[in-house]
């Protein structure tokens, strides 16, 4: 006879690829010269980025991460499609530094990427509706994060900080 099971923590698929979707992204991170915290209590961010410049010294202000991990990711279109908390819409469009919304696809080992500000700021249409509770987010799959994303990433965020001085 077996002893009975005993009822544990369980690491689900659903943590692995959270886990996943960070290192995805801070190892990019990394690679282009810069740093990443990983923010415990998730209020609408999961990452804080830092960034330094060729010679190795901070520079001033920082971007926001929120991941959204899944095992496949849905299409809209030609477009992966997130629907997104519209009280994280209404946090992030008031951030002063980039927010970029990273959506991961697990089974492709691929991520991609959206400014969340400037997504929202280019088209009125794309705004919630009075009353609505989320706000589809299309992010195109040709914005890859990558080293180049962090490079870019890093110019948005140059450009504010540069217009606050």
């Amino acid at each position: 006879m077996q002893p009975p099971i005993e009822v544990r923590k369980r690491r689900t698929r659903q943590h692995v690829i959270a886990d996943q979707s960070v290192n995805h992204v801070v190892r990019y991170v990394i690679d282009e010269g810069h740093s990443a915290v990983r923010l415990i209590a998730d209020y609408g961010y999961d990452l804080m980025l830092m960034t330094f410049d060729a010679t190795g010294y901070a520079e001033p202000g920082v971007i926001f991460v929120q991941l959204k991990a899944a095992e496949s990711l849905t299409r809209s279109g030609e477009h992966f499609a997130y629907d997104v908390d519209v009280k994280d819409y209404n946090l992030w469009r008031r951030e002063p530094f980039p927010v970029i919304l990273v959506l991961f696809d697990a089974s492709r080992r691929a991520a991609y990427w959206v400014h969340v500000q400037g997504y929202f700021a280019d088209h009125s249409s794309r705004r919630p509706a009075r009353g609505a509770k989320t706000i589809r987010v299309l992010a195109n799959p040709r914005q890859l994060v990558g080293r180049r994303a962090v490079a870019k990433w890093r110019r948005l965020k140059g450009g504010i900080a540069d217009g606050l001085m």
